[in-house]
């Protein structure tokens, strides 16, 4: 068992529609000498070797997508300049959607399946440390005294 991550046009990868089409993953594992098609497991897949490290992976295209298993790095990176040239996007098994290697943005792509409320955020004024808000607190009371001052006399 390993963790996959995904190259997909879909919101959330296990999700139906806007596939990758089998013939644009041919053409472009084709177009790139880093890839070698078909790869060692079948037409499904391709072979990956990095010019820099020699470090081998692969890809395979599967159900409208192309997946890895447990990449190392360099190639979540190359895995990025394959979706974009493909209008898609990296994803991992959670949904977290890899920008690079190193980073990685957090999708609220599904619904939470937990039925806990939701916990709300307090507003700014208390989120500031104490001492900020005792000199806010202190500065309104002064420009509140002042008001009464030029209205009451």
């Amino acid at each position: 068992m390993g963790y996959d991550i995904h190259i997909t046009r879909r919101k959330f990868w296990p999700d139906e529609g806007d596939d990758i089409e089998f013939d644009e993953f041919v053409q472009l594992v084709r177009g790139d000498t880093e890839f070698r098609y078909p790869g060692e497991n079948g037409d499904d897949y391709a072979d990956w070797r990095s010019p820099k490290s020699g470090y081998e992976s692969w890809l395979c295209w599967s159900d409208g997508q192309i997946h890895t298993k447990n990449p190392e790095p360099e190639f979540i990176d190359k895995m990025v300049a394959v979706s974009r040239a493909l209008r898609a996007a990296v994803q991992g098994d959670d949904g977290e959607v890899y920008l690079s290697a190193t980073e990685i943005q957090k999708e609220q792509s599904q619904p939470p399946t937990s039925s806990a409320p939701a916990v709300q955020t307090p507003p700014a004024f208390f989120r500031w440390p104490l001492w900020k808000q005792l000199i806010a607190a202190f500065l309104l009371g002064c420009v509140l005294l002042a008001l009464k001052l030029l209205i009451f006399g």
